[in-house]
């Protein structure tokens, strides 16, 4: 081939390219233009369905949020609620220890209490099994008298009994009251 084979080729080509393009659409491509608006209205409607999707999510979302936050202000709430009774049972059990000490400590004071008076008892149940007889009165007691006439519209005069010297004896020692 020669360059002059090779221009006109190019030459054709580029003509029948340009007559392509200045040609206009042909008029029966119609349905084309119908199949694009179709597909733009389509494309519309599926935005505003992506657009509402999106805002029901939204809301959804708000709800899910506000529920997470008095869901955690009850958690806080809860967990607050359980350090105060923790608290207290802590307390309780501290209470409970020291008046469990108190109560040993009295039941021990109250078993040596126990022993010591059954020792005494003991004791003083030997001292009067071995002991001499009851001890003696010594002393005068006054003898009664009959009482003197009262008189319609007196008095009568009260009188002090005499004194009474008593004397006891409880071992060697010997001890001596004198009663009103």
């Amino acid at each position: 081939m020669t360059r002059s084979h090779k221009v006109l080729g190019f030459l054709l080509v580029s003509l029948l390219g340009i007559y392509g393009c200045a040609r206009g659409p042909v008029p029966g491509s119609g349905g084309d233009r119908a199949a694009l608006e179709a597909k733009v209205q389509r494309l519309e409607e599926d935005f505003r369905a992506a657009a509402a999707a999106r805002d029901s999510f939204r809301q959804k979302l708000l709800a899910v949020e506000e529920k997470q936050g008095q869901t955690q202000r009850q958690l806080e709430q809860a967990n607050a609620t359980a350090a105060h009774e923790r608290q207290e049972r802590e307390t309780a059990k501290a209470e409970l220890k020291t008046r469990t000490a108190e109560r040993d400590n009295l039941q021990t004071h109250f078993d040596a209490f126990r022993k010591n008076i059954k020792e005494l008892i003991g004791q003083a149940e030997t001292a009067l099994n071995t002991s001499a007889p009851p001890p003696a009165l010594v002393g005068t007691l006054p003898v009664p008298t009959a009482p003197a006439p009262v008189l319609v519209g007196t008095l009568p005069v009260p009188t002090a009994p005499a004194p009474v010297l008593v004397e006891a004896q409880t071992g060697p020692n010997t001890v001596t009251n004198i009663r009103n």
